[in-house]
């Protein structure tokens, strides 16, 4: 940072991301130059070898061509770790004039190259084996590395002048979502995602590049490791609520498919999966449905030929052992898969929906403008655009089918569960089905931090609960703490002194294998569990006084915030836990939607939203309130 220039066009890397690059290009470079040296100095007959025309046509420039390529690279490798990101960009001044020769240099190697084609081909079996070799190995380099640094190049320039904003970004959509297929050519939508991106990103005032974010980040997970942070417990939760997260939280994850299986059984997941197909995986069967998909499917499964992901789906249930009453497998943009399934032992019909596990899925996902929610009991509101197209559309299908369902099961409940961008789909559907299923109730795991307005999130705590795991970074995305953190990053970068390749390395090694504390409560674990009037200090949810004047005048008041919906379940930890912590002993409380309006910069603000975190956590809880209630009673 500041993005580097070159030939009057901007590109997104900045002067100090080239140490990397540069070592590559000595480590790859440097064996070849000294295989020609020392065979040069060797081969004190060069006529018994290679003739005089190949030394002076080919080996002697391709020499000293080889010789001016790791001398640029070892300059541009010093003169990129100096300074600091932002603070000191001086001493890095002259990095474009390095580029422009390393580019020079490149032209060169291609025309000798070329030109020496010729000769090589007339004296190739004239000369030595390990000078045969080489000549492979050197054009074979010369050519990737100049192919390389060219796609890099086109890759990284900014395109802005060449064609609108709006392009530009539509552009990187399709090229990086599988050349835009799956969104179905719905260009409002794509102009939704369009418009966020532009928001979060192309801020005039701001200069970023990955390395830059990545280095930010960093930064603030040293700050937010030694930052004092309690937890705002309204109120203590029921055992029962737990419990029941727990159990739904095994529907949710099941809706995965064999993507659920491979992440629990990861040694075995193989002979499970054809074992839970029975061997449908291969074979004769599998090669049948590729031409009737009647073959082996079932009929209350959709989009599932082989009857594979049917097959998986009751495996992953066996214990629960429901009765899976239709299945809907097909994912695409604003398409979500989801199943339903009669619980007999809970009397509950549950409807299911996968979160986030393909590309169209995160084309959903960042699809996060506000779209206006019509509601009969609650009135109007706004929510989530993607997940509200991936509602509507699994309202049009089920809503039939729940009642012939509701017929056969007339003394059952609804229950709508989902895990990650599910849970925000099946918020949004409870919301649209409470006035016709009066005691629904939706279980949200790993719910995202942006779903609901704040009315309609206060409105349904009575029917809504949402998990959030400890410092997972889903449950606190939103706009408002996607533009917090953005913020934050270019403040950090600014009192930077260190340069961000020991940024890259170092710190971040120290910073992994360190050990922090992310919430300080003051009450014991007795009464976090068992006294409901316990309540700690609040989260203050200002901006932090420390950020920059430029980063403080700058507000997102133009739009309607989104906040997580319903009654909130914060799984927390105040142990000192790490990136590779094992045994982490959580607690519970019940929380307000206010805290969770900034990303806290952590190791595992990642791994916290696993599923395993939130199976662990909750069966943590469970089992230390069930012992501690048995130590009182």
């Amino acid at each position: 940072m500041p993005s580097i220039r070159l030939f009057g066009r901007r590109f997104n890397f900045a002067s100090d991301d080239l140490t990397i690059p540069s070592l590559i290009d000595i480590i790859l470079r440097l064996p070849l130059l000294v295989t020609f040296i020392i065979f040069r100095i060797k081969d004190e007959s060069p006529n018994s070898t290679c003739p005089s025309s190949f030394y002076n046509g080919y080996f002697y420039p391709l020499l000293s061509v080889y010789i001016a390529i790791t001398i640029s690279a070892v300059f541009i490798c010093f003169i990129s770790t100096r300074g600091s990101p932002l603070k000191n960009i001086r001493p890095r001044r002259h990095m474009p004039l390095l580029i422009y020769i390393r580019l020079f240099l490149v032209l060169i190697d291609i025309g000798i190259n070329i030109m020496g084609s010729v000769i090589i081909i007339r004296v190739f079996q004239m000369c030595a084996i390990i000078l045969r070799a080489t000549i492979i190995t050197t054009i074979v380099l010369s050519w990737s590395v100049a192919i390389a640094l060219f796609i890099i190049l086109a890759f990284f320039i900014d395109l802005t002048g060449f064609v609108s904003a709006e392009k530009k970004w539509e552009m990187r959509i399709r090229l990086i979502f599988c050349c835009g297929r799956g969104y179905g050519g719905q260009s409002s939508d794509i102009k939704n995602i369009v418009k966020t991106l532009q928001y979060l990103f192309d801020d005039e005032r701001f200069d970023l590049v990955p390395s830059d974010v990545a280095a930010g980040l960093i930064l603030l997970q040293q700050e937010d490791a030694i930052e004092e942070r309690s937890v705002n417990i309204i109120q203590n939760v029921p055992l029962e609520l737990l419990k029941e997260g727990l159990y739904y939280n095994t529907y949710a994850q099941s809706a995965f498919g064999w993507f659920s299986l491979a992440y629990q059984y990861r040694l075995t997941f193989i002979l499970r999966m054809l074992f839970a197909t029975n061997f449908r995986t291969i074979g004769f069967c599998c090669g049948c449905c590729t031409c009737c998909a009647s073959c082996c499917g079932n009929q209350d499964s959709v989009n599932d030929p082989c009857g594979n992901q049917y097959s998986t789906l009751r495996y992953l249930l066996r214990r629960q052992n429901p009765i899976i009453l239709y299945a809907n497998f097909h994912g695409a943009f604003h398409r979500a898969p989801f199943y339903i399934a009669a619980d007999n032992e809970k009397k509950t019909i549950i409807v299911s929906i996968r979160g986030t596990l393909s590309a169209t899925d995160v084309l959903t996902d960042i699809n996060a403008v506000e779209d206006v929610l019509e509601t009969e009991l609650f009135g109007s509101g706004y929510c989530h655009s993607g997940m509200h197209s991936a509602a509507k559309y699994i309202l049009d299908d089920i809503s039939t089918r729940l009642n012939d369902i509701f017929t056969k099961y007339p003394d059952y409940k609804l229950i709508i569960c989902g895990y990650s961008l599910g849970a925000g789909i099946a918020s949004i559907l409870s919301i649209q089905l409470k006035s016709k299923y009066p005691h629904l109730k939706c279980y949200g795991i790993a719910m995202p931090g942006s779903v609901l307005s704040e009315n309609l999130a206060l409105a349904t705590r009575d029917f809504i609960y949402s998990y959030v795991v400890d410092a997972d970074m889903i449950g606190r995305a939103s706009m408002r703490s996607l533009e917090h953190l953005r913020d934050r990053i270019i403040d950090a970068l600014s009192k930077c002194n260190r340069n961000k390749i020991r940024l890259l390395t170092m710190t971040l090694a120290r910073t992994l294998i360190k050990r922090g504390q992310t919430f300080h409560s003051r009450n014991n674990r007795t009464q976090s569990l068992i006294d409901n009037s316990v309540t700690n200090s609040i989260i203050p949810t200002d901006v932090n006084p420390s950020i920059s004047q430029l980063v403080l005048t700058h507000h997102s008041g133009q739009r309607v915030h989104l906040v997580l919906p319903g009654t909130i379940i914060h799984l927390y930890s105040t142990d000192r836990v790490g990136l590779f912590s094992r045994g982490i002993s959580y607690r519970a409380g019940i929380t307000t939607y206010d805290q969770f309006f900034q990303l806290i910069v952590h190791p595992r603000m990642w791994l916290d939203h696993f599923p395993a975190s939130y199976s662990t956590a909750l069966a943590d809880i469970i089992e230390n309130y069930e012992q501690i209630s048995q130590q009182i009673a």
